[in-house]
């Protein structure tokens, strides 16, 4: 047959070669599924980090005061820890018109908040985070100093309506990991003192005067009423009106 189609005989032959080629092609392909359209993007591996290993969102290190930088005459009673609660307490502050800061200790305050509410609101109070435990802080590792002052300005938050802008380490002892983890956790200042008042009496660590601006610091003992006293007695020898921190620190 292919004799008979003479020059045309090779045109035959490829054309016939190329269906034979086509015919397995498409045998070698019978039964593999044609592809499902979809509009969904391509999935690809979540690589977010664990949440426990996310960093802290928070603001610049806090910075630390002494005294107030202010010509007012004024001075400013922080009481710390909370270690002794004494329903007298409101009466003590309000009948010597002192509105003081309450640097408070969590491990205290979760025995009974209502008390340190009752306290703040009923003297014009405030009531600012000193930890979780009362540590020395100074060279703890970030994460340590993290969970002793985040978590404390949570839970006041919520528990007093306001969550604390000012911070006192534990025995005056920090260091530049605390200002970083405060700074963290919403506080702005972390608050020294000038002097400090015992069973009733003013120590002084400088001159032996409060001076316009001057941070005071006493604790929640059995000896409130005395050193409560003691700081007023002081103040009014002093031409010196007691005052509240935080109208001064913003």
């Amino acid at each position: 047959m292919l004799q008979r189609l003479g020059p045309f005989r090779y045109v035959a032959i490829a054309v016939l070669a190329l269906i034979v080629v086509a015919l397995l092609l498409n045998r070698n392909t019978a039964g593999t599924p044609e592809p499902v359209a979809s509009d969904a993007p391509p999935s690809t591996p979540d690589f977010s980090p664990d949440p426990a290993s996310r960093p802290v969102p928070g603001g610049e290190p806090a910075k630390v005061v002494h005294k107030v930088d202010t010509q007012d005459r004024v001075v400013f009673l922080t009481i710390d820890d909370g270690a002794t609660r004494r329903p007298d307490m409101i009466d003590i502050l309000r009948r010597n018109g002192v509105k003081a800061t309450f640097f408070l200790t969590n491990s205290y305050v979760k025995q009974d908040p209502g008390f340190y509410k009752s306290l703040r609101d009923a003297t014009g109070s405030a009531i600012e985070n000193h930890t979780e435990s009362h540590p020395n802080l100074k060279g703890k590792s970030l994460e340590d100093q993290r969970a002793e002052i985040g978590p404390v300005s949570e839970t006041y938050a919520r528990e007093f309506g306001a969550r604390p802008t000012l911070f006192r380490p534990p025995f005056g002892n920090f260091d530049d990991t605390t200002l970083k983890a405060a700074g963290e956790a919403g506080i702005k200042w972390v608050v020294h003192w000038g002097s400090e008042i015992i069973n009733g009496k003013v120590q002084f660590s400088g001159p032996h005067e409060f001076r316009p601006g001057s941070i005071v610091l006493m604790h929640f003992r059995t000896t409130f009423e005395q050193d409560v006293q003691a700081f007023v007695d002081q103040a009014r020898a002093n031409n010196l009106t007691p005052a509240l921190l935080t109208d001064y620190l913003k």
